[in-house]
Formats: structure tokens, sequence, C-alpha cells
């Protein structure tokens, strides 16, 4: 089987406001899709999505000029051989993992499609139990105890506490949430890095009688590693998580309980993979991560999260959670608890003329 043609579409999805420390605000996100024709007439769908260009070190610009600089050379090449086609990015552009994703992802779409085997399967197999999903309220403390109400009915049980790096304020929240907290809800205190190391040790001492998770306290990873080494509270390292190797590194250092492994973030489903089995060997739970985007993004969550083990499967993010009119594909929207899908591949495509016409084409027809 040869890639013949790949073709770059853009989108923009509009959400509700969606609000992060720093100040860092969105009401919509930009998603980079990628069809990868083949000689065989197979077509294997990936996406990426950058959430703006300071959330991340990635855009939605450096996306597409990343699969402008890779597809050229990946014409030609087998797609099922996805180690080789992951190995010649890696030879053609340093680093841009995120640019790397979507056609990653498009190959396990490919290679499922081939066999007739759901991602899952083809990940490792798909593993018993139901995805928790986890959300993200966010907020003053009368909109996140709301929003977390919501989420609640809906059958939540994992809740990541959108904070904003301001001592008080963020303790306060902390504790208005666990005032009405409910039994088997967990719960983490998610600065996204906006807490500097002296902030985040002063809200864990003033929380020392809570069981709450810290996730990503501090924007570097010296920060995290000297506050993880103050506190008793479980640590969860997140946005640093960016390559296998960080996965190895912090394990070393014994820098989290608990990692999150967003698949565009470490270069796509392989490293991600990759990143997984490393965890798995060294006995670390994770949560199944991206940053967000349509059905096609849920299908490679969801894939490579029912291909984990369950006691190191914690939590599993759906980017539809928060988008309940997505139209681009017929991805369902779950409540608290998901499973992967039993369809070929990712189990998600666009739906007939949702992406309007490609920005990019690489290659002839097959």
């Amino acid at each position: 089987m040869k890639i013949t043609r790949i073709s770059v579409f853009q989108i923009v999805t509009p959400c509700p406001r969606y609000s992060l420390s720093r100040g860092r605000t969105w009401t919509s996100f930009e998603s980079t899709i990628v069809a990868i024709e083949t000689d065989a007439a197979i077509v294997g769908w990936g996406e990426v999505e950058t959430m703006g260009g300071n959330y991340l070190p990635a855009f939605a610009k450096g996306a597409i000029a990343a699969i402008d600089e890779l597809a050229p050379h990946l014409i030609g090449e087998n797609p099922l051989q996805i180690d080789r086609i992951n190995y010649l990015m890696d030879h053609f552009l340093y680093g841009h993992p995120y640019g790397k994703s979507p056609i990653d992802m498009a190959c396990w779409d490919i290679l499922g499609k081939a066999t007739g085997m759901p991602l899952c399967d083809l990940l490792g197999g798909r593993f018993e139990g139901g995805l928790n999903l986890m959300c993200d309220p966010q907020g003053s403390i009368e909109e996140l105890l709301a929003e977390t109400a919501a989420f609640r009915e809906k059958g939540y049980r994992r809740m990541s506490l959108k904070l904003g790096g301001d001592v008080a304020q963020d303790v306060s929240k902390i504790r208005a949430m666990f005032d009405h907290a409910k039994p088997g809800e967990e719960y983490y205190a998610d600065c996204n890095r906006g807490w500097t190391r002296d902030q985040a040790l002063r809200v864990m001492r003033q929380i020392r009688d809570l069981d709450v998770y810290i996730e990503q306290p501090c924007y570097s990873y010296d920060d995290c590693l000297a506050v993880r080494r103050r506190t008793d509270h479980p640590m969860i390292l997140d946005e640093i998580v960016d390559s296998p190797e960080m996965v190895m590194r912090i394990i070393a250092d014994s820098a989290a309980d608990l990692i999150n492994i967003k698949i565009s973030r470490v270069g796509g489903l392989t490293k991600a993979r990759r990143a997984r089995d490393i965890c798995v060997t060294a006995g670390i739970p994770m949560t199944i991560q991206d940053v967000g985007g349509t059905g096609i993004v849920q299908g490679a969550i969801y894939g490579l999260a029912q291909s984990t083990p369950k006691e190191f499967r914690h939590s599993v993010f759906d980017p539809l959670a928060r988008n309940l009119t997505e139209g681009f594909t017929d991805a369902p929207i779950h409540g608290g608890v998901a499973e992967a899908s039993d369809r070929p591949g990712l189990g998600q495509e666009p739906l007939p003329g949702s992406l309007g016409d490609p920005i990019a084409v690489y290659g002839g027809r097959g």
C-alpha cells in the first residue's frame, strides 16, 4: 500500500468562553484535519487542535506549516509502516510534534480499516471497564459549583478544577468544591502552570487536610519537582509531558504520581502508546487526553484509553464535553462513562461536506 495524496483542512469550532490561568481565554478553537489517501482506496483521517498559541508550544498555523514540510516526503510511503513513517517525520523535521500527530493518527486509521480492527485492538487490546471521563469546571465559586452540579448530573466523577493563580481565591474555590463534593468523586486542583513555586506551596499548605491531586502547579519542570518534594499531596504532571523520554525522566525523578498523556503533545498515537507502555511498566496511572478536537480526536483518545489496563486508566478526556453541537462527525457525546468504538480504525471520520475545500493538497490521485 502506498500514500498517494495528502489533503489538509482547517475548521473553526465555536465554544462557550473557556479560560485558564494567566488571563488566557478562548471562544473558538482551530482544528487542522488531515486526510491520507492510498492506492488501496482507503482514506485515513487525523486531527490536531492547538487551543490558540499560548497553551502549549503549538499553534494552528504552525501545524499547517509542519505538514507542508512533511507531506511531500511521505507520498509513496507505506502508511502501514507506522514506525517508519514516524522515523521519516523526525528525520525531515526536528520537533513540532503537534504537526506530526494528525499524520500519525491518519496512518493508524488506515491500518485499522485495512485490517478491519478498531484502534484499541491495534494498540494492545480492549481492556474491560468503561472509560471514566473527566470534566473541567471553571469560573467563580458560584460558576464552579453550578458547572460541577451540571456535570455531576451527566455522570461525571472526575473533576479538574480550573484555578486562576491567585492564592486566596484558589484556596476558597477548592474548599467550596469540597464542601459540596459527593462520595466517589475525585478532584484535581489544576492551575495549568499558573502558580509560582511559592504560590503553589502556600496553596497546598492551606488545603493540607483535603484529598486532592495537584496538577501541573508551575511552569517549569524544576519548579514542579521542587514543589513535589515539599508536599504530600499526590502530583499530576501534564503540560510538560512532551515525549516518551520526558515520561522516563519523570519516573526516574519520582516527580509525579499520575501522568497526563496528550496525544498531539507527544507527537501522535505511536509515541503516546510508547509513553503509555512506559507508565504501565513503571506502575504509574495516567489520564489519557488530547488538547481538543472533533470526533476524530475523540476516537483516538478513546482507542488509546480502552487499550490501557483498567488499573492504570485513571480518567479520560472527551473533547466534545463542552461542545454539544459538534456537527463534523457522528461521534457520540457521552456522560461520565464511555467506551471505545468497535468500528475499524478510529471509528470516526468527517460527515460528507462538513469540512469544505482543502487548504492544501499534496500528491495526486491513486
